[in-house]
């Protein structure tokens, strides 16, 4: 009789862990990344999901703070905006890690399409004007942490 107490909170707990996994609720990765050696915090996007998901209902993004896209391959890769609310920039980067072309995304119907000037391993959203303001050009270099590979 004493164990069935512990047993139920035992059980308890894992189903409702099993529930933040699978559901929205479980935070993304989040990782200390450098564009020509400025600091930023982004979360980490791997999966076709998690990148059509984005920055999708957000009402606003720290400062520092954006969302890092990987994609499985280098090539043409295309932004929308349909149901963020946040204007953005893009800024896509090739898998040598430099910087390929910024963007100003703002909100819309999802009608416009962004899309890379040159092929992109990685894309990177933070709040509009954010690589102006830090002077940000074509060539800076991305720096990551570790290896991130896309599925």
């Amino acid at each position: 009789m004493p164990l069935i107490r512990p047993a139920i909170v035992l059980l308890l707990f894992l189903a409702s862990s099993c529930s933040l996994v699978s559901g929205d609720l479980w935070p993304r990765s989040r990782i200390e990344i450098e564009i020509g050696g400025i600091p930023a915090r982004v979360e980490v996007v791997r999966t076709k999901e998690e990148r059509q998901q984005g920055l999708m209902h957000r009402t606003s993004l720290g400062k520092d703070e954006g969302m890092l896209f990987v994609f499985p391959e280098e090539k043409i890769q295309s932004f929308w905006m349909k149901n963020t609310l946040v204007p953005l920039d893009v800024a896509f980067f090739d898998s040598q890690g430099f910087l390929v072309d910024v963007q100003r995304m703002d909100p819309d119907d999802g009608a416009r399409i962004y899309s890379s000037s040159s092929p992109a391993l990685y894309a990177i959203e933070m709040n509009a004007g954010w690589f102006a303001e830090k002077d940000l050009r074509r060539f800076a270099r991305l720096k990551l942490p570790h290896p991130i590979v896309g599925e």
